[in-house]
C-alpha cells in the first residue's frame, strides 16, 4: 500500500466511524464504500443525507465519495464548520452559486448591471471561501429584447473580464452556467455550449470556464460527447441529470457511462456534480440511499 492509499484508507476509515457514531439507526449495518476509487469525482447532493450538515459530510466521506455540492451552501450559516469537517475528511465541495446574474430577472448581459455583477462575484467569493470552495457560479440574465446577440455577448465578454483579477486573487473559478429554454427556463440568454465556448475564448482568462450542464444540454442540442471534447478546454465544471425528468441516470434516454468516459479521456480530473431530484428520496430509508448511489457508482464503471 503506497502513502496516497493508506491516507486514503486512514481518512476513510475515519469518517466510517464518525458516521457509526452521529447514525445510530445505521449503527448495526455496514457501510458501503459506494463511491471508493472511482475515476469521476462525482459531488453529491447533500440534501440526500440526514441530520445537521457536518454530519452529512461525515456520511459522504463514509459513503467514499469525494466531493458534495448545494449551490447555496455559500449561504450556510455552519459554512466554517462544514469546511473544517471537509478538511478534514477530504471532502471537496463543488460550485457556490446565488446572486451573480439570474436567470429571469437582471444579468451582466446588460451592462448596466455590472457594477452589481462586481459585488455580486465579490460576495460569492466570500461565501465559496468560508465552506471551501474553489467555484462560483453565474448566470447571464435574460434574453434582452430588442438588443443583438452580439451586444450581449460583448457585455457578457466585459463582466467576465471585470472580476477575471479578483477571481485569480483568490485563486477561484467562475463558471457561467448554460440553460435549456425549451423545457425549463423560456427566456434564458446563455443557451448553447458553443456559445459559452465563444464566451470563454473572446475573455481569455484561465479563472473563468463554462459549466456544461448534461441535462440542458441534451435538451438544447444533443450531440453531447461531441460537444464535450469540442469544448473541453472552456468547460470548467459539469452537472448532471437524465433526461427526460431531470432524474437520477438510468431514469432517461442519456447513456451516463460513455458520456462520464468522454470526460475522463477529455483529461478533466475536477469535479462532476449531480444535479436532480432523485424518484426514490434517499431519506426514506437507507435502502433507497444506498441504492441511488450505487447508480451513481455504476456511472463510472465502464
Amino acid at each position: 500500500m503506497d502513502r496516497r492509499d493508506f491516507l486514503r484508507a486512514g481518512v476513510g476509515a475515519a469518517a466510517a466511524a464518525t458516521f457509526m457514531a452521529t447514525t445510530p439507526r445505521l449503527a448495526r449495518a455496514q457501510v458501503k464504500k459506494i463511491g471508493a476509487d472511482l475515476r469521476t469525482k462525482i459531488a453529491v447532493n447533500p440534501d440526500w443525507f440526514k441530520g445537521s450538515h457536518v454530519e452529512q459530510i461525515e456520511q459522504i466521506a463514509a459513503y467514499g465519495f469525494p466531493a458534495f455540492e448545494r449551490l447555496r451552501c455559500g449561504g450556510w450559516e455552519d459554512k466554517e464548520a462544514v469546511r473544517a469537517k471537509c478538511e478534514e475528511l477530504g471532502v471537496e465541495c463543488g460550485a457556490v452559486g446565488g446572486g451573480m446574474g439570474t436567470i429571469g430577472d437582471w444579468g451582466p448581459n446588460d451592462p448596466e448591471n455590472h457594477e452589481r455583477f462586481v459585488e455580486s462575484v465579490k460576495q460569492g467569493i466570500a461565501d465559496a471561501k468560508a465552506i471551501g470552495s474553489k467555484r462560483v457560479l453565474a448566470l447571464s440574465g435574460a434574453d434582452r429584447k430588442g438588443v443583438s446577440k452580439e451586444e450581449q455577448m460583448d457585455a457578457l465578454v466585459k463582466a467576465g473580464k471585470l472580476v477575471a483579477p479578483m477571481l485569480e486573487d483568490a485563486d477561484m473559478t467562475l463558471v457561467w452556467e448554460t440553460l435549456n429554454v425549451l423545457v425549463n427556463h423560456p427566456g434564458y440568454f446563455l443557451v448553447y455550449s458553443a456559445d459559452g465556448s465563444e464566451l470563454i475564448k473572446r475573455t481569455d482568462h484561465p479563472n473563468v470556464k463554462f459549466l456544461f450542464d448534461i441535462y440542458h444540454q441534451q435538451i438544447s442540442e444533443g450531440n453531447l460527447i461531441n460537444n464535450i471534447k469540442r469544448y473541453c478546454g472552456e468547460i470548467g465544471h459539469y452537472h448532471f441529470a437524465d433526461n427526460p425528468g431531470r432524474h437520477e441516470p438510468g431514469t432517461g434516454e442519456i447513456n451516463y457511462k460513455n458520456v462520464f468516459k468522454a470526460i475522463y479521456e477529455t483529461g478533466f480530473r475536477d469535479i462532476v456534480a449531480c444535479e436532480f431530484g432523485p424518484t426514490n428520496s434517499p431519506k426514506k430509508g437507507v435502502e433507497n440511499l444506498e441504492a441511488l448511489l450505487e447508480i451513481l457508482a455504476e456511472c463510472d464503471r465502464w
